[in-house]
Order: structure tokens, then C-alpha cells, then sequence
């Protein structure tokens, strides 16, 4: 049977798809070129076979190829040494081969991508196959015993030669929050069962104990730039995911902490205007605190205004890349990016609506009108203002 209650979304909002939603049934022009596009992704999706952690060309360390493994996507063979060994790392930089088949990042990316996408076709079109092939993609991941991933990231991030994983591969179950959005909009279907949802939520669970426990969770639970954040955000989501509000509330308490040592007096992310890829990294920043004022919103927890005692906080944070983002103002930092709108309009979306503010209205309505009309990603998720 279908379950019918409201599904709890972090990065996405249930109100505002089902909105979209009544808009699509309607045949709304605008929508169609992204209706379209969107189904047309999906049903690319339909034959591909599954990926699984156990199908890659590496062994990890452990000898255990249920085990998540990776280079850093910023990793690197040593153009000193015969063997490419010791790897270096070239921070902004990716390295195509941390995404091969040879190792886990690829076919995770694939995955997350593939089941996102079929979920929100599931949604608009009510097609039980769309349902049906996410539903599959999530059970070899993450549930059936032969296939699934360990729930770890100790091996990601790898810099070969110099060390198995590291800490900041933790990075990389960032993504798993938006795809528990899609894994809450499939509890509507009759192909996410009652026990597949279950079994994932003791995933989750182990998941969150190693982020709580191991000695790479402890660091990142200590990092003072988005890896601190995301760190917190990504237990907050999953913590809320499996029904353990108090851990949740607890990195309410932590995103406060991280609010006060990453922002400047003037709203910058201090550590992301020092990288090379500044514009990204200060909207990505920014964007595992809107992930954290989400989690807050079902928690009651009102981060979204939260201020330090000098005034330090989110608002102030878009205020600060305003101007840059409606291009009146020439970014001042490194930025060795070409495009980054897809992002940034999707924040300040969230954030002109929280905050109701002209001035980040008015950017918003300028990222708004750069998007194709085909782009799903954008038109199918958020309402604009």
C-alpha cells in the first residue's frame, strides 16, 4: 500500500513540488520544456543496469570491496616520480580519473544522480516504473548483501602513497541529503516499502555512529570551515532521517558554533575566500548552513535569524555575496570557475523567501532569468518569487 503521510524534505520543499506539480497536470507552457526534459532523463534511466560499491577496479585498503573508495577528486599522480607515487594534491582542481569506474565516486554520482531524477518523475507523472527503478538503484547501493556500500566513507579521499583516506572524504555524504529527499518522496510509491525504508534507516543509524565515533568523524566534527558545517548538517539530516531528534538538536547547537568561526563581521566565509575556487566554495559554505536552517525548521530551531552577539549569520552571509551574484560588483577573490548560477539561484530561492527581502528578490529574479527553460533541476524544484 502507498503510505500517505507528508514526506519531511531538508532541500527541497514537499508544498511547493506539490504546487509545481498541480501546474505540470495543467500543462502549464513554461513547465513543459522541463517536463519533458526531465522524463526524457529519466526514462534514459529505466534499463541501466545498477551500480554497486562491489563493482570497482581498486581493492580498498581494507581488502573488503563493500567498502566506499576513492581518490581525492583533487588528488593527482606525481609528475616527479616514474610510478606517479607519492599523489599529490591540487587544491580546485579534479582530477577525470577520481570519477573512472576504477573507483567508487563515479558510480556513486551515477546513483544519487539516477534516483534523484527518477524520483521527481515518480512525483510528476505518477509512473510506478520511475518508482520502481529507484527503488532497485537503492536496494543494491545500500541494502542487498551481495552489492551494498559499508556505512563508512573512511576510504574516500584517498591520496595514494601518502595515505588510505582521509577525514575530508567525509565530504562526500554531503549528497546523501538530497537523496533522502528523494528516498521520503518514494515512501508515496507502492515500490519503497514499509521494510525497505526501515533497512535504510539502519543504515543510516550505522552511518551516523561512525560520523559520531571514528577518528575522521571526530575530525570534521572539529573542521572550522564547510567541512564543520556539512558535518553537522549531514547528522542533523540523517539523525532526523532515522527518528533521533536529540542528536539532531544537538548539531543545531554546533551549526550556532560554526556560524560564529566561519563568518566575518561582514558576512564572508573567511576560509572559502581563500581558495582558488572562492565563488563556489563561499556559495557552498553558505549552502550546508541553509541545509542546517532546513533541519532546523522541522526541529523548531530558528537558525535561519540566529545572530552572534556582534550580529554574525546566514542573512548576513547572502547580503554579503549579493551584489557579486547580481553582478554589480566584479568578485574580488580567486574564481577559476566559469559557471556557478545553478547553485546560487537555487539559495537564494530559499533565502529571498525566509527572509523576504527586495534586495535578494531582485537577485534571485537576475539568476532566474539565466536558466534554460529545459533545466528540470531548476524549474521542477523551487517556485519562483
Amino acid at each position: 500500500m502507498k503510505q500517505t503521510n507528508v514526506p519531511t524534505l531538508i532541500q527541497l520543499d514537499y508544498k511547493e513540488l506539490i504546487c509545481i506539480r498541480e501546474r505540470v497536470k495543467a500543462n502549464e507552457p513554461s513547465l513543459m520544456p522541463a517536463y519533458s526534459a526531465l522524463l526524457n532523463e529519466a526514462d534514459s534511466y529505466l534499463q541501466k543496469a545498477p551500480d554497486s560499491v562491489v563493482n570497482k577496479g581498486h581493492l580498498p585498503p581494507s581488502g573488503d570491496m563493500h567498502d566506499f573508495f576513492a581518490i581525492g577528486k583533487y588528488a593527482w599522480r606525481n609528475p616527479d616520480t616514474p610510478d606517479g607515487i607519492p599523489f599529490i594534491r591540487r587544491d580546485g582542481y579534479t582530477n577525470p580519473a577520481a570519477a573512472s569506474d576504477e573507483y567508487d565516486l563515479g558510480p556513486y554520482f551515477n546513483m544519487r544522480v539516477r534516483v534523484n531524477t527518477l524520483a521527481l518523475a515518480y512525483l510528476y507523472s505518477d509512473s510506478e516504473a520511475y518508482a520502481a527503478k529507484a527503488a532497485e538503484l537503492l536496494r543494491v547501493w545500500f541494502l542487498n548483501p551481495e552489492t551494498r556500500m559499508n556505512p563508512n566513507f573512511k576510504y574516500a579521499a584517498s591520496l595514494p602513497g601518502v595515505n588510505d583516506g582521509m577525514a575530508i572524504g567525509i565530504i562526500e555524504g554531503v549528497q546523501l541529503i538530497g537523496l533522502l529527499d528523494s528516498v521520503n518522496l518514494l515512501t508515496q510509491s507502492i515500490s519503497w516499502t514499509q521494510a525497505d525504508n526501515e533497512a535504510l534507516q539502519q543504515w543510516f543509524a550505522a552511518y551516523c555512529d561512525w560520523l559520531l565515533e571514528s577518528p575522521a568523524g571526530k575530525e570534521e566534527y572539529r573542521a572550522t570551515d564547510n567541512h564543520g558545517s556539512w558535518y553537522a548538517a549531514q547528522l542533523a539530516a540523517f539523525s532526523i532521517y532515522i527518528g533521533n531528534l536529540e542528536t539532531a538538536r544537538q548539531m543545531m547547537e554546533r551549526a550556532k558554533w560554526q556560524i560564529d568561526v566561519q563568518f566575518t563581521p561582514d558576512g564572508g566565509l573567511h576560509r572559502e575566500l581563500k581558495r582558488n575556487r572562492a565563488l563556489f566554495y563561499s556559495l557552498y559554505g553558505l549552502s550546508a548552513f541553509v541545509s542546517l536552517a532546513r533541519c532546523g525548521d522541522v526541529l523548531g530551531v530558528d537558525l535561519w535569524r540566529y545572530r552572534t552577539e556582534d550580529g554574525r549569520g546566514i542573512e548576513l552571509g547572502f547580503q554579503f555575496l549579493a551584489p557579486y551574484l547580481a553582478e554589480e560588483l566584479p568578485w574580488a577573490w580567486q574564481n577559476i570557475d566559469n559557471e556557478i548560477n545553478g547553485l546560487a539561484v537555487q539559495l537564494t530561492r530559499r533565502a529571498e523567501k525566509v527572509y523576504s527581502s527586495p534586495r535578494l528578490i531582485a537577485v534571485s529574479r537576475h539568476l532566474t532569468a539565466l536558466r534554460p527553460p529545459k533545466d528540470w533541476s531548476f524549474w521542477l524544484m523551487t517556485i519562483p518569487s
